[in-house]
């Protein structure tokens, strides 16, 4: 009769070690992965319900508008951004924009007028649009969203000189809210564009960008965070002045957010729609930025921010946002963001766009990036402060 074969055991020991090492894979590959990507960062930008839908609204609006010139023959050089201004009321936060548009020859003001209105007029949401002045040469059009004042838009005929259109004017880009995803960030830094990185304090990966963007040559800000209308519902994270500080604890946590990030030459602010609109908080801010020789940008959160006007009575090398390029990230909203920023630049000979850490955005520059290079000047922010 055959023996019959014993069926082979592990020692408990080997068992055991072999749960242990696997259990320590497990731990230390998810380290890895928290260090290169934090799984939930802070919101980027400062969120309200009433805001966001205002600015979906105004997204479809601006798409009317650009849908309307198109259909109608205006070419886009003829199309000027005369200002993107920040704006507030009711609780309601928004960029305003005035556009002027100069119609070529063979097309008519009110035909560009009509199809702009009726493109505005079907959509599904609380708008108007109103025409404020009309004559020979010029046709000008309020825009109203949720009963708030959004666009202007004057038409003027092609005998109209156009505002000027500068050749090779500036372009500052700035990356907010840099610090949890580090291969995004150095996706960032390999493009051929001198961008400046703002980079968050306490976050996964604060000092290991900054190092690296050192090290690759970009400029990079702190991005300090600020108290905004909110708080502490609507949260900007950690190393956050607040307008409840005293000028010792404002100066204690300042020192600290920028020990987080070494190699900075400025800083702007993170959310702080509340801190930015008190003059008396923002001046310890900025002479303690001036005593260190670092520059400030007012991203400009709130339209009654004082922080950039602040800055110039102090002599403080300052400047302000113009665009942000990405508060919506579908193709035709960041392309439309775009076209405004280099309008604006056209127009002022200078512009200073803000966009955040997106692959969409950074597919964005990618596409744009002959258009920034051939026809404008992209510079480190530090180029474009008074």
């Amino acid at each position: 009769m055959a023996k019959k074969l014993k069926k082979r055991r592990w020692p408990k020991f080997i068992l055991m070690a072999l749960c242990c090492a696997a259990i320590i894979l497990a731990i230390l590959i998810g380290y890895v992965g928290r260090l290169e990507k934090e799984v939930s960062p802070l919101p980027y930008e400062e969120v309200y319900a009433t805001s966001g839908r205002l600015s979906r609204n105004i997204r479809l609006v601006d798409k009317a508008i650009s849908d309307g010139f198109y259909a109608t023959g205006v070419p886009p050089e003829h199309i000027v951004f005369l200002s993107v201004i920040p704006r507030c009321n009711r609780g309601f936060h928004w960029d305003f924009s005035s556009i002027q548009a100069t119609i070529p020859k063979g097309n008519s003001l009110v035909g560009v007028g009509e199809a702009i209105g009726s493109r505005i007029a079907a959509l599904s949401i609380p708008v108007e649009i109103t025409e404020a002045h009309h004559s020979p040469g010029e046709i000008t059009y309020h825009v109203y969203c949720n009963g708030l004042f959004t666009h202007r838009l004057s038409l003027v005929g092609d005998g109209v000189p156009p505002p000027e259109r500068l050749s090779r004017p500036k372009i500052g880009i700035i990356i907010d809210d840099l610090g949890y995803d580090g291969s995004l960030a150095r996706a960032f830094m390999a493009l051929d564009m001198p961008l400046t990185l703002s980079v968050l304090p306490f976050t996964p990966n604060s000092r290991a960008i900054a190092q690296r963007a050192q090290h690759e040559g970009c400029e990079t800000m702190l991005h300090l965070p600020m108290e905004p209308i909110g708080y502490p519902s609507v949260n900007p994270g950690d190393g956050v002045l607040l307008v409840s500080m005293d000028k010792k604890t404002i100066l204690e946590v300042l020192n600290d957010d920028l020990q987080q990030t070494p190699f900075v030459a400025g800083a702007n602010n993170h959310m702080g729609s509340r801190f930015t609109e008190n003059a008396e908080k923002m001046a310890i801010v900025l002479e303690a930025l001036r005593k260190k020789d670092l520059y400030f940008v007012d991203s400009r959160t709130n339209s009654a921010s004082v922080a950039f006007k602040t800055a110039q009575k102090m002599a403080l090398k300052a400047a302000k946002r113009d665009i942000f390029l990405d508060n919506d990230l579908s193709e035709n909203a960041l392309k439309i963001q775009m076209e405004r920023l280099l309008s604006v630049a056209r127009h002022k000979g200078r512009a200073i766009g803000i966009g955040h850490p997106h692959k969409e955005t950074l597919d964005l520059l990618k596409k744009y990036q002959s258009v920034l290079t051939d026809e404008t000047e992209v510079v480190p922010v530090s180029r474009l402060v008074n």
